[in-house]
């Protein structure tokens, strides 16, 4: 490799470093990414803050609480598996195999409701809030 290639290998590497850190915020804000995750710089200013997942049922016209402690193991291991990836990847993450398992274990449902609670540090006033996101799922869409 000549010297001049070298010094343009370092330079691009030196310009993708200098860009990702604004990249990186701009994903975290577009798609509400984990900042502690994917080499990512903000996560020297925002404390690490988990996602909740809640389940319900509709069944005969009334919502219905779900404990997760009431699912089959491979059915926790949906919800858990949607919590991690929803604190993780943000909106990325799809509910679709959470609320599948959901409709498996309440098959009188007629639809079912996984609210995925991700908490974040509201800049504007400078305390923990919660992004409250509802996905329903009818058994006729399945």
């Amino acid at each position: 490799m000549t010297l001049a290639a070298k010094q343009r290998l370092v330079v691009a590497v030196l310009a993708v470093l200098a860009a990702w850190p604004l990249a990186h915020r701009a994903l975290v804000a577009r798609y509400d990414l984990d900042p502690w995750r994917f080499f990512g710089w903000a996560m020297y200013c925002t404390p690490k803050l988990p996602a909740e997942v809640r389940l319900f049922a509709i069944e005969r016209g009334e919502r219905v609480e779900v404990p997760v402690a009431s699912l089959s193991p491979p059915q926790r291991r949906a919800v858990d598996a949607l919590r991690d990836r929803r604190a993780v990847w943000g909106t990325l993450a799809s509910p679709a195999r959470a609320a599948a398992a959901l409709l498996d274990a309440r098959p009188d449902a007629a639809a079912v409701e996984v609210v995925v609670e991700k908490w974040y540090l509201d800049p504007a006033t400078a305390s923990i809030a919660t992004h409250v996101e509802p996905f329903r799922v009818d058994r006729g869409e399945r």
